[in-house]
């Protein structure tokens, strides 16, 4: 059998977001201090994050759509540092496109993923599947897939929505498909949950924690990654 189509994760799994998202919030909290030093007063960084824990709490419905999320907690708490509905509307957009930024650059892939996504891309679809918001036209990835599918546009993994969107964009049926990603749940389980083939990515080389499915196979480095599709599609 040869897959009819590959989808990937993409944060921890083609890249780690850690730095980018440090500077992410680094250049927000810039944003909000320069342009409104009575919310940056209300609302240091530690006060900030213990807002969008209760935020989180509160509105859970809201936390799969992480862009969305994070601009309703920046809009609020403009408002609650005394600027206007509509000036605390425009200063969340203003603040968000800062994050966004930032968070979208700088992604380093790990070695190797430029070559073998290259090989791959000569034989599979590959549609990039994500719980984050980061932007592959500014990150420059946007070559790499030929579709790009995101919690911010659908119901967030280990929802089904994202890989069946995926099998029909595709047109494959989800046993011709391979997911790849490094989250047990959110990648592996929910995949195999649609009926899709899985690679866990396990760079990190811990044990597999679940115990009501395995993975179809592993790798820890990007250089492995081919040969364990082979293997797939031999078994």
């Amino acid at each position: 059998m040869t897959f009819g189509l590959i989808t990937f994760d993409l944060d921890h799994t083609l890249w780690d977001p850690t730095n980018a998202l440090i500077a992410a919030e680094r250049a927000m909290f810039n944003w909000i201090s320069e342009h409104s030093p009575v919310t940056a007063e209300f609302y240091p960084p530690e006060k900030f994050h213990v807002y969008k824990k209760d935020l989180a709490a509160a509105y859970p419905e809201l936390t799969g759509k992480v862009s969305e999320f994070r601009f309703q907690l920046l809009r609020r708490i403009f408002l609650q540092s005394g600027h206007d509905s509509d000036s605390a509307r425009r200063m969340a957009q203003d603040a968000f496109a800062a994050f966004y930024q930032a968070r979208s650059t700088d992604l380093i892939l790990f070695e190797s993923v430029t070559e073998v996504m290259a090989e791959l891309k000569a034989s599979y679809p590959l549609i990039a599947l994500t719980n984050g918001n980061a932007d592959l036209d500014i990150a420059g990835h946007t070559h790499l897939f030929d579709r790009h599918l995101k919690a911010d546009d659908y119901e967030a993994k280990p929802s089904p929505e994202m890989f069946e969107a995926a099998l029909k964009h595709a047109g494959v049926e989800s046993q011709q498909a391979l997911h790849i990603g490094d989250h047990p749940e959110q990648d592996v389980a929910a995949a195999q949950a649609v009926g899709m083939k899985t690679l866990w990515f396990n760079d990190k080389q811990t044990d597999w924690p679940l115990a009501d499915c395995q993975p179809d196979g592993e790798f820890s480095h990007w250089s492995q990654l081919v040969q364990a599709i082979k293997a797939l599609e031999g078994s």
